[in-house]
């Protein structure tokens, strides 16, 4: 990097917005290590913070680089963390934190595009059901999306109590748990009040005067979130409820989200049915399913076949323009995003970047690094 783009301070002026100048920084000499060779440092002139080229690399502080587009397709692709490790030459833990990285890259891009959307279509919700640590903690992955496009706009995490036919023994033993591990404010009743809560902001950024549908199945926590609206934001948004029984075609209305829940059991090797590669930690789930969001959403085809339109992603078709879209992913292997440039992050998503998502039973806090609050 020859000229850094912004002061990495986020005290800075020089840090939200471009420098007016390209005379802010000063070369302040360079270092040389073993995973990037010679590093240039710079200072900025007004607060004077330190940094070198690497502060912008998705690289930063690490000591050895790894190939970040074939771990990206490697992951949408059914493979497991040990499989990619194998592949890569790496430790596991090494995998799962440069899918950190990517996630957070993908966090980032697709908040920047998603407030680009102008909202031509209506909206279909569910939600994907899954589990982390064992089947005794079920989870409830709300899914948000454009009904014509599939245009995947919201992932909202939600615990679950385990349901079904159990044994006596593991009846107590659920019991047992339970006692251990409250659902708290992590509900399916929260997760849909922010579902419910993006929609109206991409509604309400649309042309004047847009009302949209919101197509659900009949579960009653929907009713009960939709009914608590108000007035105003009824008018803005209107309720349409489907029965899940419904066989699963094109006519169905329910189809880009029962669409979404095929593609994510096929293509993630945690959510296929009865796997034994299911997730250990929630946060490291969310993180794989932000990745494979931004995979179904800007760099797959909406369609495979010939022609022009079916080369286009479900973005585009959603009505992003592609220029956007192209000016983001051309940097997304390689520039750093940093939280505090990234505008209109949901709470969810938030957390999910600075990994404040409960896993079940887990007694410690989450590590999160220093440049994460970046």
């Amino acid at each position: 990097m020859n000229s850094p783009p912004f002061c990495p301070n986020s005290e800075c002026p020089l840090h939200h917005s471009p420098p007016p100048r390209s005379d802010w920084y000063v070369r302040d000499g360079h270092y040389r290590c073993a995973a990037h060779g010679l590093v240039q440092r710079f200072r900025c002139k007004h607060c004077g913070c330190r940094f070198s080229s690497q502060t912008f690399n998705i690289d930063y502080a690490v000591k050895r680089s790894l190939p970040y587009r074939r771990l990206f397709a490697l992951l949408i692709s059914s493979s497991g963390i040990r499989d990619m490790g194998r592949i890569l030459g790496a430790s596991p833990n090494c995998i799962t934190n440069r899918i950190s990285r990517l996630a957070r890259q993908a966090l980032a891009v697709h908040a920047e595009l998603l407030s680009h959307l102008r909202l031509r279509e209506d909206l279909v919700a569910d939600g994907f059901e899954s589990f982390a640590v064992s089947q005794y903690f079920p989870n409830n992955i709300q899914l948000l999306a454009g009904k014509d496009s599939q245009y995947w706009l919201f992932s909202g995490y939600a615990h679950l109590r385990r349901k079904g036919r159990m044994s006596d023994y593991q009846r107590r033993h659920n019991e047992k748990l339970r006692e251990q591990f409250t659902l708290g404010r992590v509900t399916v009743y929260h997760s849909f009040t922010d579902l419910v809560r993006l929609a109206l902001i991409t509604v309400e950024r649309s042309p004047c005067g847009r009302c949209a549908q919101l197509f659900t199945d009949e579960h009653r926590t929907y009713r009960q979130v939709l009914k608590n609206l108000s007035p105003s934001e009824s008018s803005r948004l209107t309720h349409r409820r489907c029965s899940s029984t419904l066989p699963r075609t094109v006519s169905n209305q329910l189809f880009a989200v029962n669409y979404l829940d095929r593609q994510i059991r096929k293509d993630m090797a945690e959510h296929t049915r009865e796997t034994v590669q299911f997730a250990r930690n929630v946060v490291n789930q969310m993180e794989r399913l932000a990745i494979y969001r931004a995979y179904h959403n800007y760099f797959k085809p909406y369609r495979i076949g010939a022609g022009e339109e079916a080369l286009a992603t479900h973005a585009e078709k959603a009505g992003i323009p592609g220029r956007m879209i192209r000016g983001e992913l051309k940097s997304f292997f390689t520039r750093r995003r940093f939280l505090s440039r990234v505008k209109a992050l949901m709470i969810g998503e938030r957390q999910v970047w600075l990994r404040m998502v409960k896993t079940p039973l887990r007694q410690y806090a989450e590590d999160l690094p220093a440049y994460v609050w970046a």
